[in-house]
């Protein structure tokens, strides 16, 4: 099988493949850092109060979209590209796969490592956080690699999939999804209006156990990969 072909047509661009995301990352991280200076440069309250608040800090999210791009990127760039040089559908869907696990376990690692780092210097002696919150775990490390991974590796078979669906289904597929999640919006904000607890109910999914979250991120990827594995079969190069 020459799936090996595969992963070395997605490492070819460096900059697509790793520079991106990485410096996205050192630039979010950059920004934070600043804020820091600046905020304990106000005294030790002000930066205890910054190193609570930004347990929610979102920064790390600027990770994650140069690799949905990726997933967008592999279907709409380099599927066509593969079954042009005479790649079968089924060794292309097993390197993107490979493609996809190794990237989650790198970034994974990388997120892990600065956690630690950050953990163990409070903040990079500037009492920020951007590695250590909400949504990478503030458990122990494994928590963090575990949680990572299946957020990231959710996201680029996520992106693949949405694309094949697009591929597949054309601009009708993006006006469909689009309608249902604003449904979906206008259903829940009218329970919030209307119904007495149903915002108050809607938090307390929030307060759920670390090891629900996780199975529901990871049936959310397993989901996104099974379609994406159902759709590369028949999805039409455009």
């Amino acid at each position: 099988m020459r799936y090996r072909s595969v992963i070395n047509m997605h490492l070819v661009n460096r900059m697509q493949a790793f520079g991106w995301p990485l410096l996205v990352m050192a630039f979010a991280l950059t920004i934070v850092l600043a804020i820091g200076a600046i905020v304990g440069s106000l005294g030790a309250e002000a930066s205890a109060g910054l190193y609570r608040g930004l347990t929610w800090n979102g920064a790390i999210f600027s990770l994650l979209g140069p690799l949905i791009g990726y997933g967008f990127v592999s279907m709409g760039q380099y599927f066509p590209l593969a079954l042009g040089l005479g790649l079968t559908r089924r060794e292309f869907a097993a390197g993107l796969s490979v493609v996809f696990i190794g990237n989650a376990v790198a970034y994974s690692v990388l997120v892990t490592v600065g956690k630690t780092i950050e953990a163990a210097t409070k903040g990079f002696g500037l009492r920020i956080r951007f590695f250590d919150v909400f949504y990478t775990g503030t458990g122990a490390s494994w928590q963090t690699f575990v949680q990572t991974f299946l957020l990231i590796a959710t996201v680029l078979f996520l992106g693949a999939a949405i694309t094949s669906a697009v591929q597949r289904f054309g601009q009708s597929f993006l006006w469909v999804g689009g309608s249902l999640l604003a449904v979906i919006a206008v259903a829940l904000l009218a329970g919030i209006v209307l119904i007495d607890g149903f915002g108050q109910q809607l938090l307390d999914l929030f307060t759920v156990g670390w090891g629900t979250w996780m199975a529901v991120i990871a049936l959310i990827g397993l989901l996104a990969a099974g379609a994406w594995l159902l759709l590369v079969r028949r999805t039409q190069v455009r």
